[in-house]
């Protein structure tokens, strides 16, 4: 065998049978080297990116007013232009910082609907550092002319210190410190302290089974993902921060009702189905029958058992809900609801929020109209409904305990239709312990950002389709966590959306700084998941360490004419040239004897 090399020079004889490569290639792994020497950036990195960042406010400002100028409004085709141009400029900001860039069109199902757009940026700079996935949106909600703002919604407006615009809070502001602290890093050390992902959505609230075929043809972006991070309004305290380590799952259930027919001797003496003299139920009546069964208002989930492999809330996250300044009033009236189940207390009203399961119908369905009597009367109708689960519920349990309630109150009810439990999709919890290394990163983030510690809960558990779908295309051992951008009494597309100057700059210099405390987590070897991870060329030139067994010199002259391709083509000669074997003790014709 012929061993070319990296540089398709070497033309090195080697002995295949007792190894595969020559001194040209790397054989070192990322275990091969201690932790502390897999750390590549240092403190005064960090202290220069800060000051730089500080000095850039003006600029800041000027590309946030930009983003937020766009009515990036997803459900109206008049803003279709508008979404287009957003994106490209999102797309344009990150290629200047080197990302590699691709824009996905996902054409409208229906004509006259707008297009749903969104980026997979991704800078890769050695497989030395640990790879993060940031995601983030940039549609808002239309402003109504009756919503009473202060100042223009899509205008930066600044007064008083603090900033106004529609966007700012959720998601283009977290979206565009990202960036700027992203610039930071490129402009004070020309590479970043860990590879960095983007997806950038362009209507957060489409649906996920058209977004899952496009995750699906992208089975590479996602493979060697170490962190997923979002961003949310969870600072619970003026000086509290909480950070969202546990993500639900769900069981994502169809119940479907078919009518019976009645039997052939019967059909002409069977009632019109008009009648009320002993005729059986509709298909529409017996659904309707069932789905009472499964919640109420004033008990909740009435589904015996579903509340059973819970873990206990600890005193820690009993300590977090008294420090919760969201009040039972305040929720009131951002739902207009005007009771609520567990209102009695304010820290038990935040655990059957945060850590208990739910049960959400999603809809009810029936075939489309084909005569007068189908459409009084369908013949086949389906509801669906999802119940969330949290840490330590499992599918199997919650599946069986739904099935086992249905079939018990059909038999009480006297349902006679056919009927159908199917489960459409399903997605395990998550659950992280406080001291992960991502979360202790976050930590030290924070206390050096604002000087306060963050809250890390241990039964507290957030409910985020896209980030559900996200980790399910992401490894196993993808950690997921919510970093705090803003106050919860700010509500996402809520009336004077706004942050002081000074918040804003933190972020950006938060942003920073856990990139910086990232880097500093040892990144971890990935061959065993993706072939060949740790020799994966990036962008990384000069701190890139598995870079430093760099191939020999071309100075060899043997062969130079032949090609690699044309090599692999030639021939087998083992059977035609006689070994060492063979030339001295002769043939063996033992063989041929024993025929």
């Amino acid at each position: 065998m012929i061993c070319w090399g990296e540089l398709n020079s070497c033309a090195i004889f080697i002995d295949q049978v007792t190894s595969d490569r020559c001194d040209c290639l790397r054989d070192k792994c990322i275990r091969d080297y201690a932790p502390e020497k897999r750390i590549m950036v240092r403190r005064y990195h960090l202290n220069h990116v800060i000051d730089h960042a500080h000095g850039q406010l003006e600029t800041q400002l000027m590309e946030l007013d930009s983003i937020l100028s766009i009515r990036t409004i997803p459900h109206d085709i008049q803003y279709d232009a508008q979404n287009k141009q957003a994106m490209d400029r999102m797309a344009q900001r990150l290629i200047e910082l080197g990302f590699d860039v691709e824009l996905v069109d996902v054409a409208a199902k229906e004509e006259g609907k707008p297009a749903h757009y969104m980026i997979f940026a991704d800078y890769f700079s050695t497989p030395a550092k640990n790879v993060m996935l940031i995601y983030g949106h940039i549609d808002v909600l239309p402003v109504p002319e009756s919503d009473p703002w202060l100042y223009p919604p899509f205008t930066l407006t600044q007064k008083n210190e603090k900033l106004y615009g529609r966007g700012l809070t959720n998601s283009k502001g977290p979206l565009m410190c990202w960036i700027q602290a992203i610039d930071a890093w490129m402009t004070q050390t020309n590479d970043l302290p860990v590879n960095i992902k983007f997806i950038i959505d362009g209507n957060s609230n489409v649906s996920l089974r058209l977004l899952r075929d496009v995750f699906e043809k992208r089975k590479n972006f996602f493979q060697p993902v170490d962190l997923l991070v979002s961003s949310t309004n969870l600072w619970i305290a003026e000086n509290v921060p909480m950070l969202t380590t546990c993500h639900s799952g769900y069981v994502e259930f169809e119940l479907e009702v078919q009518s019976q027919p009645p039997p052939k001797e019967a059909k002409d003496k069977c009632p019109p189905p008009q009648c009320e003299c002993g005729l059986q139920r509709d298909p529409m009546s017996d659904l309707c029958l069932l789905l009472n069964t499964l919640t109420d208002t004033k008990q909740g989930i009435l589904v015996k058992g579903l509340h059973r492999h819970l873990l206990p809330v600890t005193q820690q996250d009993w300590d977090i809900f008294c420090q919760v300044e969201l009040g039972i009033q305040e929720y009131k009236r951002r739902t207009g609801a005007t009771t609520l189940p567990h209102e009695q207390s304010h820290p038990e009203f935040l655990k059957h929020r945060w850590c208990m399961p739910s049960l959400t119908l999603h809809s009810v369905k029936c075939p489309h109209k084909v005569s007068t009597q189908n459409f009084r009367i369908p013949k086949q109708v389906s509801a669906r409904f999802s119940v969330k689960l949290v840490p330590n519920q499992s599918f199997r349990y919650v599946k069986f305990a739904v099935k086992d309630h249905l079939d018990q109150h059909y038999n009480r009810l006297k349902c006679k239709n056919p009927t159908y439990l199917r489960v459409l999709d399903q997605l395990a919890p998550s659950k992280q312990p406080r001291n992960a290394t991502f979360n202790v990163a976050a930590i030290r983030a924070y206390k050096s950002t604002y000087n306060v510690t963050a809250a890390i809960p241990d039964t507290v558990n957030v409910c985020m389709p896209i980030i559900n779908e996200l980790r399910r295309n992401c490894m196993k051992h993808t950690q997921v966590v919510g970093l705090p951008f803003c106050s919860m009494h700010m509500l996402p597309h809520q009336v004077n959306e706004s942050c002081s100057i000074e918040e804003y700059q933190r972020n950006i210099e938060l942003f920073a700084t856990y990139l910086y405390e990232i880097a500093h987590v040892p990144a971890e070897c990935k061959c065993t998941d993706i072939p060949d991870f740790c020799f994966t060329k990036g962008k990384a030139t000069e701190t890139d360490f598995i870079r430093t067994l760099e191939p020999r010199d071309n100075n060899t002259h043997v062969l130079y004419e032949i090609g690699e391709m044309e090599i692999d083509r030639t021939a087998n000669v083992d059977s035609v040239l006689p070994n060492v074997k063979q030339i001295l003790l002769g043939k063996d014709t033992s063989a041929q004897s024993l025929v």
